[in-house]
């Protein structure tokens, strides 16, 4: 696979919430981070740390709006539906950056206004 196949198969992955074949995607070291947090390394980090968005969040669908990819580094525009527990459906503006290291994603990166994730989901997150 490209690395635009790569990110996109692993986007849709996550929407399926098919996280087992998402994060077999990614490479054992892969750094995740949402930029107004603190970054995760490894895959099992990553799992616990999406595992509890899912549980906190409900069901998540990545939507992905624009995607370019330059050699080893994919990005995407993309707007992020959460459906919280007893909430209401709501939409986030995400950028992703992706960065491919032998067929797989070594790094991860979201950048978002967290203050609208806030007020969004209705979780304080900082």
């Amino acid at each position: 696979m490209t690395p635009d196949q790569i990110v996109t198969a692993f986007c849709n992955a996550f929407t399926r919430g098919a996280l087992d074949d998402a994060l077999a995607l990614v490479t054992a070291d892969c750094v995740y981070h949402n930029i107004p947090l603190e970054p995760v390394h490894g895959t099992q980090a990553m799992r616990e740390t999406l595992e509890g968005f899912v549980k906190i969040l409900g069901s998540i669908r990545l939507e992905t709006l624009h995607q370019v990819a330059n050699g080893n580094v994919v990005m995407n525009e993309r707007v992020d539906y959460f459906t919280p527990p007893g909430g209401k459906k709501y939409g986030l503006p995400v950028m992703g950056v992706f960065e491919i290291r032998d067929g797989k994603i070594a790094a991860w990166r979201d950048y978002f206004d967290i203050r609208q994730f806030e007020t969004g989901v209705g979780i304080k997150l900082t």
